[in-house]
C-alpha cells in the first residue's frame, strides 16, 4: 500500500516537472519569436534612417551644383525621421542593454539636430553656409554609422541574414565621408593654432629701438 502511495505521488511530481520545464520551454520559444520579429523591425526603420542619413551626408546645398536663385546654399534633402515607438512589440524580450541602446537613439538624433541648428544660426556665413553644411553631414554620418552598429549586432544576436539587394555600400560611404571630415576638422584646427600662435609671438616682439633687457 505504501508503495503504491509512493509510486502515486513520484507520478504527481514528475507529471508536475514535465508540464513546468514544458511551460518554460514554451515561454522561451515564444520570447525568443518576439525577439526574432522585433529585431526585424528594428532592423528595417534603422536601415530605412541610414539611407536617410546617406543622402543628408551627400547634400551640400546646392541643387544640380547651383545655388538658389539668390546665390545662396540651401538645404536639398530632409533630415529622415525614426519612429522606433512601437506599441505591438514586447520589448522586454530583447536584452536590456541592447533595448537602451535602441530605445536612447532618438535622443543622439535631438542632440545632433541642436547642434546642427546651432552652427546654422551662430557660426555659418551666407551665402555658402559652409560650416553649417559641414556640421550637417558630420553628425548624420556619425549617426548612419551608430545606426548600422545596431543593425549589425541585432543581426548577429538572433541570426538574421544582411539584405544583399543595395547595390552599394551604405556603411563605407559614410565612414568615407566622415574620415574626411574628421581630417578637414583638424587641419583647419592645426591652422588656427598656428595662425593664433603666429600672431602672439608678434604681438610680442619688441620694437625697433625700443630697449631690451
Amino acid at each position: 500500500m505504501n508503495e503504491k502511495i509512493v509510486i502515486g505521488l513520484f507520478g504527481v511530481v514528475l507529471g508536475f516537472l514535465l508540464n513546468f520545464v514544458k511551460d518554460i520551454f514554451t515561454a522561451h520559444q515564444d520570447r525568443k519569436k518576439e525577439a526574432e520579429y522585433l529585431a526585424i523591425r528594428i532592423i528595417c526603420i534603422f536601415e530605412s534612417f541610414m539611407d536617410g542619413c546617406a543622402a543628408v551626408v551627400g547634400d551640400n546645398g546646392l541643387y544640380h551644383g547651383q545655388p538658389d536663385k539668390d546665390g545662396f546654399h540651401r538645404v536639398q534633402v530632409k533630415t529622415p525621421e525614426l519612429d522606433i515607438e512601437l506599441e505591438d512589440v514586447n520589448w522586454k524580450s530583447f536584452p536590456p542593454k541592447l533595448m537602451y541602446e535602441i530605445l536612447y537613439f532618438p535622443s543622439l538624433v535631438k542632440e545632433a539636430d541642436r547642434d546642427i541648428s546651432s552652427t546654422f544660426e551662430h557660426v555659418a556665413c551666407p551665402p555658402e553656409f559652409f560650416e553649417g553644411f559641414e556640421e550637417r553631414q558630420f553628425q548624420y554620418s556619425t549617426l548612419g554609422l551608430k545606426a548600422a552598429e545596431i543593425t549589425k549586432k541585432l543581426r548577429k544576436q538572433y541570426n538574421i541574414p544582411k539584405n544583399q539587394m543595395s547595390s552599394w555600400d551604405i556603411v563605407e560611404y559614410m565612414v568615407d565621408k566622415k574620415n574626411k571630415l574628421e581630417k578637414l576638422r583638424i587641419d583647419r584646427n592645426r591652422a588656427n593654432e598656428e595662425m593664433i600662435e603666429t600672431l602672439n609671438n608678434k604681438s610680442i616682439q619688441p620694437i625697433a629701438g625700443t630697449p631690451t633687457d
